[in-house]
């Protein structure tokens, strides 16, 4: 009977601890961003098509870390990489009421219709690392994809002249991203116009839609179809490097810088692991996005519009160049990875 008692007094203080708590108002919450939504901070969705590869995740965390900085609490939602999940994401952020926007659209096409609901919410948004088809947004903070891919050509023919290779013998591939995208589309039509002026041989165009076995597997198709190639070219360094250097170990066609049989590879991110790539001579050149400056100009942008002092259909377009990472300058600062 006393255990009884006993049990029974535990409960009933349970339970009234549990009402004080929720009268209480059980403390302070946290986002994504470490804001504490009981004030009156602006709130902004920050949406990624994917943070599945060192640049993109580090672009999600330099926007975070810009979002803390200006007081934003924030919501995060990775699409990984499935349009509709994002078009869904969109629809609830702007259900909840949030006052802007960051978005890294996973299709120009599919998610225009999206943007245009958030016009029609009258939210801010800001697009980063690529744009849409249609609908307004106050900028667009991207790398100039098409110069990317067209410097990712004539880092080949640097390469190439160091080797003692003649333009004409060169025999590429390219692994393209997702053409959907415009990030994708742009590197690849910058890299073929680069091609086409310089005189290079693309024995093969491929796309890998931005994912890692893919790449893998189209560099062992490419190679075993066309063991000739002495030359790839990566639309993501982030995404494909590390694969496609195992295609070539796996293949026996693994060979550093110097040696007679080195398959020459240039990029575009400039990620931490090409870094070591560079270091170790499997890859000769990454065209380095601005990782950390593109993201801080997003928020930094969404800010503006918060404030009043930037039009929500100023559709202004932020792109960076690239910082060509080779041998000589590889630990470089200019180089994002080296930031980290």
């Amino acid at each position: 009977m006393k255990k009884s008692r006993l049990f029974l007094g535990v409960c009933i203080f349970m339970v009234f601890a549990m009402l004080l708590t929720a009268c209480s108002g059980g403390g302070t919450t946290e986002t994504e961003g470490g804001a504490d939504p009981g004030g009156d901070a602006p709130k902004i969705a920050i949406l990624m098509h994917s943070v599945a590869d060192d640049f993109i995740y580090s672009v999600y965390e330099a926007a975070e870390a810009r979002a803390k900085e200006h007081g934003f609490e924030t919501i995060f939602a990775d699409a990984k990489n499935d349009a509709n999940a994002q078009a869904g994401t969109i629809e609830d952020v702007i259900m909840q009421g949030v006052d802007g926007i960051m978005l890294c659209p996973v299709d120009a096409s599919a998610l225009s219709d999206s943007v245009a609901k958030i016009n029609e919410a009258n939210i801010p948004v800001v697009l980063v690392d690529r744009t849409i088809d249609e609908g307004n947004f106050v900028a667009v903070c991207q790398s100039d994809n098409y110069n990317f891919g067209y410097q990712g050509a004539e880092q080949i023919v640097e390469a190439a002249k160091k080797a003692g290779i003649a333009i004409e013998d060169l025999k590429v591939l390219e692994l393209q991203g997702d053409l959907a995208s415009t990030s994708g589309l742009e590197r690849s039509q910058g890299f073929q116009k680069a091609a086409e002026d310089l005189g290079l041989n693309i024995v093969s165009s491929l796309p890998t839609y931005w994912e890692t076995d893919t790449a893998f597997n189209a560099a062992l198709d490419a190679l075993q179809g066309n063991p000739d190639i002495n030359a790839v070219f990566l639309a993501s360094d982030g995404v494909m490097a590390e694969a496609v250097i195992n295609a070539f170990d796996q293949l026996g066609m693994l060979f550093p810088v110097g040696h007679e049989k080195h398959i020459i590879v240039t990029a575009v991110d400039g990620t931490p692991a090409v870094i070591d790539l560079i270091k170790d001579g499997y890859v000769d050149a990454t065209c380095a996005q601005p990782a950390i400056e593109m993201a801080q100009k997003a928020i930094d942008k969404l800010k503006e519009a918060l404030a009043g002092n930037a039009k929500l259909d100023a559709n202004e377009d932020i792109s960076m160049p690239p910082v060509i990472g080779t041998i000589d300058n590889i630990d470089s600062k200019e180089l994002w990875a080296n930031t980290k």
